[in-house]
């Protein structure tokens, strides 16, 4: 027997439609319950240390065009935000495959190397070069035959900081397919991280 799928709630509203778009999610919410106000829209972020769903620019109506347009506005709100985004970016896009890779070896040690990230593991809006190029800085799935997952990297790109897991990274990338942009920045980060060490590490 297939067991039903778990309904996806916000407070009492039930979620009926999710379109995820860049760095938030866009729902629309209906509780029949509520006769003043059985529609509700809001955006959804995951963007805190524990991962925790963060609702937010709630509103509510029981008008129901009201509230699907709201929704679409915001969806395409988005749409052109990411657009917006990717027309500053000023480095080739097209992403990194596996020939420009050595395979994602455990038995290899990933740490202080430049790995390529891939592409099904990115939003398909973010399935770009400047999103995969990352510098392993540490965490135990960066050590050989490591029964740990986690990868804590910066972006080349963006120099953000962020958690993966081993398989989430599609392999090294090879000193040749290095673009001449990630070559400057990576310098940039290993100098930056240089700088930081010798502030932690106490004179004697």
């Amino acid at each position: 027997m297939k067991m039903a799928e778990e309904k996806r709630m916000v407070d009492t509203y039930e979620v009926t439609q999710a379109i995820h778009v860049g760095d938030r999610e866009i729902l629309f919410a209906v509780d029949d319950g509520k006769t003043d106000c059985p529609y509700m829209v809001c955006d959804c972020t995951w963007d805190n240390p524990l991962g925790i769903d963060h609702y937010f620019n709630i509103v509510g109506s029981a008008d129901y065009l009201e509230m699907i347009t709201e929704f679409t506005d915001r969806v395409r709100a988005q749409l052109e935000a990411v657009k917006a985004e990717r027309d500053k970016i000023t480095v080739p896009l097209s992403p990194f495959t596996p020939e420009h890779c050595t395979s994602n070896d455990y038995g290899q040690s990933i740490e202080n190397k430049v790995v390529v990230i891939r592409t099904e593991r990115l939003r398909p809006e973010y399935r770009t070069a400047d999103k995969q190029l990352v510098l392993a800085v540490g965490g135990f799935g960066t050590h050989a035959n490591a029964r740990g997952r986690a990868v804590y990297t910066v972006n080349l790109y963006s120099g953000k900081e962020s958690r993966w897991n081993r398989e989430d990274i599609l392999g090294v990338l090879k000193p040749e397919y290095m673009p001449d942009w990630a070559k400057e920045q990576l310098k940039q980060i290993l100098a930056g991280q240089q700088a930081k060490h010798k502030k932690q590490v106490p004179e004697r």
